[in-house]
């Protein structure tokens, strides 16, 4: 990391001087994904400041998510987020392609159940109507992102092979085309599951969204439940008046 002198007569404090250094940095590429950052005493040495500010800059950048501390080891750049634009009616995949990231799905289970009733309520359908459920872990570059469980109508064989765009199969192989939705988004924390499978910290922040799709002719055709890396995503709404 290349260095540079911090202004001590500019009104603000060292510590915000330093964190917006490093996280420019890490924004132009010259620290990259996985880079071990300077130890404190290192860089408390090179900018001339004291532990406590270093410190507080390297707790600032920690809650952008731009570094990551491991305990006993030292900070670290984290992975970049990956943005998606809210709101949007592109596949997963699309939208990942779109960003350069190679995708893969992995099915861990599929059949035909009784749904619980918000499924139904959200599908429109009757109690005691069947649902074909698929659930799949998700990965971009490799790297477990989402874990998704799908809710789709009846009409959608459960014999489907669902390693790929469930949108794409919707369209091709059954004329479905997506045209609106309904998304809600909440915080939420990684249960031993979602741990395991996400390979996270028990506890570890997630973002849990749902997401209802409906074709161009007004049907309900599927209903999500899906936990995202919430270290690794983040949502961009446009906002138009």
């Amino acid at each position: 990391m290349q260095y540079k002198f911090l202004d001590l007569h500019s009104p603000l404090p060292l510590y915000h001087q330093l964190q917006e250094y490093i996280a420019s940095q890490i924004e132009e590429g010259k620290l990259a994904p996985g880079d071990p950052l300077p130890t404190e005493a290192e860089l408390s040495s090179a900018f001339n400041v004291s532990r406590a500010t270093v410190r507080e800059a390297l707790r600032h950048l920690a809650d952008r998510g731009l570094i990551e501390k491991r305990q006993g080891v030292g900070s670290f750049v984290a992975e970049r987020k990956i943005n998606e634009v809210l709101p949007g009616l592109s596949s997963f995949s699309s939208e990942m392609r779109q960003h350069g990231f190679t995708v893969r799905s992995q099915v861990l289970d599929k059949a035909i159940i009784l749904p619980p009733s918000r499924v139904l309520k959200a599908l429109g359908l009757p109690d005691g109507h069947e649902t074909v459920k698929v659930t799949r872990l998700r990965f971009v570059d490799d790297k477990p992102f989402v874990l998704s469980t799908s809710f789709l109508i009846p009409q959608i064989s459960v014999e489907e092979d669902f390693t790929g765009s469930l949108y794409d199969l919707l369209e091709t192989q059954y004329g479905y085309r997506i045209a609106t939705g309904q998304a809600t988004i909440e915080a939420g924390l990684a249960d031993e599951r979602e741990s395991q499978l996400l390979n996270i910290p028990l506890r570890d922040s997630v973002l849990r969204i749902t997401w209802l799709a409906i074709t161009d002719s007004g049907h309900r055709i599927e209903y999500s439940e899906n936990t995202y890396n919430g270290n690794r995503y983040r949502y961009v709404v446009q906002l138009r008046r």
